[in-house]
């Protein structure tokens, strides 16, 4: 199996001296234990914070059900002020987050931004992601109620 190829991996290449920690703590948001994944970001958060962990980081914070906190390392993980790069995966998993959060409007944009970015970003995340796009449909064009 695939996932057994990559722990392999991983090991092999932490005995070889290479910090793994990112790899593994995404590995477990999507294919694990989330609230292991949580644990072992949040304490890679704390040794080297940066854009690529503020992501696994709020992904994994997602799987765990802990959405608001999620939001926020997701949104840094993003945004300009923290160095962060329009990065397809990265803005999947925020519009993920603000669908999730019933932010309609931001994830509409999010996913979308994400398929433009790179329409072919992963093979299972970009047709969820515009799946999810044509269930929230169009944003209104119309006035807000006053």
């Amino acid at each position: 199996m695939q996932y057994d190829l990559l722990r392999a991996r991983v090991r092999s290449a932490e005995e070889a001296g290479a910090d793994e920690e990112l790899v593994r703590g995404r590995f477990e948001a999507d294919h694990g234990d989330a609230g292991a994944a949580v644990e072992r970001l949040e304490a890679e958060w704390r040794r080297r914070p940066g854009i690529a962990v503020a992501d696994a980081l709020g992904w994994a914070l997602d799987r765990t059900g802990d959405r608001e906190e999620a939001l926020r390392f997701a949104e840094t993980a993003t945004d300009g002020e923290h160095g962060g790069v329009r990065s397809a995966p990265h803005l999947f998993h925020l519009g993920m987050i603000e669908r999730a959060l019933e932010r309609y409007g931001p994830a509409h944009r999010h996913l979308r931004e994400a398929l433009m970015i790179n329409p072919y970003f992963s093979p299972l995340r970009a047709p969820e992601a515009r799946r999810v796009l044509a269930e929230l449909g169009e944003p209104s064009v119309e006035d807000p109620p006053e």
